[in-house]
């Protein structure tokens, strides 16, 4: 490849990434316009009161997350035959159709339906991650993975402010057709100014001599990375869900406003731990060195939720453990990324979001588990975890080889 052609390719590599950030982004902040008023919807939608709008609720997560752990790894299969641009364009279409559907529901358990059909036929997050993991050389891919999981951070952040704005102006039902029209434009956006990716239909070398898709063939350290990436993603909602719980525990009064500020915050700074890895401080560190240095200052957070006696206190440890979490994303990313060829990467993203299901279930049940006895000794529980991750991911995690 000459310099000249070399430049323009990377050029198209660059400006495909930015569009896959964005467009990453935009569907986020389209989900998180109505994802955080559901409660509020139901209880227009004729629960009975808020325990009935949560118990919905509950029942429309968990049919999303069976819906997801069913077609994550189908999906991503699919994507490495058909095209990992085929299957985010898919994915976003399919976001904007189940919005629609949740949109013209009647009933509370209604949602169960479009919450399901939004597991099983959405995903655009890892069919982001996996079209951003083939358009660029490996050399760049954790670069390239901060910047589409630094669009998605920001859209969490941003999309329940524009959500209440919208809802507002136009109530729950036309802010959630407003975020399936987002999904439609950033569909089209993405089908029209990304290149397609290469793809190899057949397992069987074909007559032409092209080269075949290899069988995938999961080694012992891309299952160490995908429990890694099930890991965080659990911990995650542990945190989130027991966070109103502690805060009342810690202060008798009326904790809602300070969780709100504390949600804020974890928002804000999740979007900038997300960037922490890209740093000058560990650009040049080892994937695995991160993760270690990461996972100890996270479980150090966790110590300082658990001794946290005054309100205040406890949403800084919050939003410290916030920014850690966001910060090993792009990491576990690319240890999911590099312990795979390029053409099983939608199968390995797919394998990893079925594993982000469970861990979506997982970690509420693990939080309501420790609140029914102490939290203070469920956040000592998950930093001893961390402490002993560490030295997992430091003896048995080895820095895979990039392909250029």
């Amino acid at each position: 490849m000459t310099p000249k052609i070399a430049d323009r390719t990377a050029a198209i590599a660059r400006r495909s990434i930015f569009i896959i950030a964005a467009a990453n982004g935009s569907a986020a902040l389209s989900i998180n316009l109505w994802l955080p008023f559901l409660p509020l919807f139901m209880l227009q939608l004729g629960a009975r009161d808020e325990t009935d709008a949560l118990f919905w609720v509950a029942i429309g997560w968990t049919a999303q997350g069976i819906g997801r752990l069913v077609g994550g790894p189908a999906w991503g299969m699919l994507s490495d035959r058909l095209g990992r641009k085929t299957m985010f364009v898919r994915a976003l279409y399919a976001a904007a159709l189940t919005c629609f559907v949740l949109s013209i529901i009647q009933s509370p358990w209604q949602v169960g339906i479009a919450l399901g059909l939004q597991g099983l036929l959405s995903g655009f997050v890892p069919a982001a991650i996996a079209l951003t993991s083939v358009t660029v050389t490996d050399a760049g891919l954790k670069s390239a993975l901060t910047r589409v999981s630094g669009g998605q951070f920001v859209g969490n952040a941003l999309g329940p402010g524009c959500g209440a704005l919208l809802a507002l102006a136009f109530g729950y039902r036309g802010a959630i057709v407003a975020a399936g029209l987002v999904m439609l434009m950033v569909g089209t956006a993405v089908m029209a100014m990304v290149p397609a990716d290469v793809v190899h239909k057949n397992e069987r070398s074909p007559s032409s001599g092209e080269n075949p898709l290899e069988p995938f063939k999961p080694s012992l350290q891309f299952v160490l990375a995908v429990l890694l990436y099930f890991f965080f993603f659990a911990l995650s909602t542990f945190r989130l869900v027991a966070t109103p719980i502690a805060l009342k525990q810690i202060s008798a009064v009326d904790v809602t406003g300070v969780a709100g500020i504390a949600f804020t915050l974890g928002g804000i700074a999740s979007v900038l731990g997300v960037w922490l890895p890209d740093g000058q401080l560990f650009r040049k560190w080892p994937l695995r060195t991160v993760l270690v240095f990461i996972t100890l200052l996270s479980a150090a957070s966790h110590v300082l939720l658990a001794l946290s006696d005054g309100v205040w206190l406890y949403v800084f440890a919050f939003t410290i453990a916030s920014l850690l979490n966001a910060a090993v994303v792009p990491v576990t990313n690319s240890l999911i990324a590099f312990n795979v060829s390029r053409a099983r990467r939608g199968t390995a993203f797919g394998i990893a979001s079925g594993a982000q299901a469970v861990a979506f279930m997982i970690g509420p049940i693990a939080a309501a588990m420790f609140a029914a006895s102490s939290l203070k000794v469920g956040f000592v529980a998950v930093s001893l975890l961390l402490v002993a991750l560490a030295a997992v991911i430091a003896i048995a995690v080895r820095e895979p080889a990039a392909e250029h």
